[in-house]
């Protein structure tokens, strides 16, 4: 993936304005070897934080959290353009809060799921721990 593909826009921003260091993963495996490996997908542009998880808590493939931030994304956003969300490899430590639209989200020690989407966090807990191949399935 590309790091454009990887790196949030608006999580650098933030970052930037509050004078800290945004660390990110080349891909899932590198951020599951950190300690405070994380994965954040998000939608429009970090306009809305969908799920955050620790990466070590991560077992599906990096293909199979595409589909799931696609498949996610299409419900949130369904006419917005396939580029407008993506799947970040971050370091951040639990207890903080990832900036971004909709109140943003939270590395906690479970999987953290927006309130939006909470009737599908075990659907998305699912797939995550490799479980599920897919949200609905």
């Amino acid at each position: 993936m590309s790091k454009k593909e990887i790196d949030s826009p608006l999580l650098s921003l933030i970052a930037e304005a509050d004078g800290v260091e945004h660390h990110t993963f080349a891909s899932l495996s590198e951020a599951q070897r950190d300690a405070d490996g994380v994965v954040i997908l998000e939608g429009d542009e970090g306009g809305e934080i969908y799920v955050v998880a620790r990466a070590s808590d991560v077992a599906c493939s990096e293909e199979t959290l595409r589909r799931l931030l696609r498949d996610i994304d299409e419900m949130e956003w369904p006419n917005n353009d396939w580029d407008m969300s993506r799947v970040c490899f971050e370091r951040h430590h639990v207890g903080e809060v990832i900036g971004g639209g909709m109140g943003g989200g939270l590395v906690a020690l479970e999987t953290w799921v927006h309130p939006r989407l909470e009737a599908l966090k075990t659907a998305i807990v699912g797939v995550l721990s490799g479980k599920k191949r897919y949200l609905r399935e």
